[in-house]
């Protein structure tokens, strides 16, 4: 797979997760359902996008160096798109969530950091893959608890609620907190890594103790 295919492929992934994520958020109203939706994803596409799902996390990312600056964008303009057609379809639907509002400035700042430092850590791979989705899922789910607020700039735009602390306080939030986790960074790899690495010795170390013939 060239580049090109791969990138239009990510900004695909980044557009179809934005907008059910979105659309679980206007629906259902509820930070479970939403927290769910994202962890699914994160298992559907976290491999091919990084799912991020959100332009505060692709921001955050960009401004660690753990997304390049322009492959960042493209994934900030298909989330923001993801979420207006998402917003459409809610509306067809005639089930908006009328309660799912902006919280205030510190709220919003603080439950999305609780999900950018997950988000880092499961870039980084300090969280086994096999529970990536559960920990971002839980993690904004958590987050949307705390806060009671957004934490998804491109849902806000989608309810247009474009200066609200949904929009900017989280964008704030991706920044501080990515760089927030390099202060207490693990330094050791997880143990599936470990064990993945004993796994690759084990055909060695099996013939190292093979008895040779005499």
């Amino acid at each position: 797979m060239n580049d090109i295919t791969h990138l239009v492929k990510s900004a695909l992934a980044e557009l179809v997760g934005t907008f059910f994520l979105t659309l679980a958020a206007l629906v259902s109203g509820t930070p479970y359902v939403v927290g769910l939706t994202l962890g699914v994803f994160v298992y559907a596409i976290g491999a091919l996008s990084g799912c991020n799902l959100n332009p505060a996390v692709s921001l955050g990312l960009m401004a660690t160096r753990r997304l390049p600056i322009a492959i960042g964008l493209i994934y900030i303009a298909v989330q923001i798109a993801g979420a207006g057609l998402a917003l459409a379809a809610a509306t067809l639907t005639g089930h908006l969530a009328a309660h799912y509002a902006a919280a205030s400035p510190l709220a919003e700042f603080l439950g999305f950091g609780l999900l950018m430092l997950t988000v880092v850590a499961v870039s980084d791979k300090n969280v086994p893959q096999a529970g990536s989705g559960i920990a971002i899922g839980g993690a904004l789910a958590a987050g949307l608890v705390i806060s009671r607020g957004i934490l998804n700039p491109a849902v806000a735009l989608a309810m247009g609620l474009v200066l609200s602390p949904a929009t900017w306080a989280t964008l704030f939030s991706g920044i501080c907190f990515g760089f927030l986790y390099k202060l207490y960074e693990p330094k050791e790899k997880p143990a599936e890594e470990d064990a993945k690495q004993d796994l690759q010795r084990l055909p060695f170390d099996q013939m190292r103790s093979v008895p040779r013939a005499k």
